[in-house]
């Protein structure tokens, strides 16, 4: 399922609305659907909008589970660095950045 960012979200600097997105992803996870999330015409998130979704998210199903379910598309360099320096922080045992 492709979703884009910008149609859930109205921002992607807040905790609020990174729980917004959160609770709409767990949504779709619940229907066992693979989720091609589009970063196109949003802004570089904030660690607090991380935090709130993807953070969450990873807590409750798993970093490996989540990566397998959840793909970023359309992202901007700044977009990709940004997502990669937080997963990153998954991975050496480190839940927020």
């Amino acid at each position: 399922m492709k979703i884009r960012l910008a149609d859930i979200v109205a921002d992607t600097y807040t905790n609020s609305s990174g729980l917004v997105l959160y609770t709409f992803l767990k949504s779709v996870l619940n229907k066992n659907e693979i989720i091609e999330l589009s970063f196109r015409d949003i802004s570089a998130p904030s660690s607090s909008f991380l935090n709130s979704s993807f953070g969450s998210l990873i807590e409750e199903i798993g970093l490996e589970n989540f990566l397998v379910r959840i793909k970023p598309k359309e992202v901007t360099a700044t977009q990709a660095k940004m997502l990669k320096h937080y997963i990153h922080g998954f991975k050496n045992g480190r839940a927020s950045v």
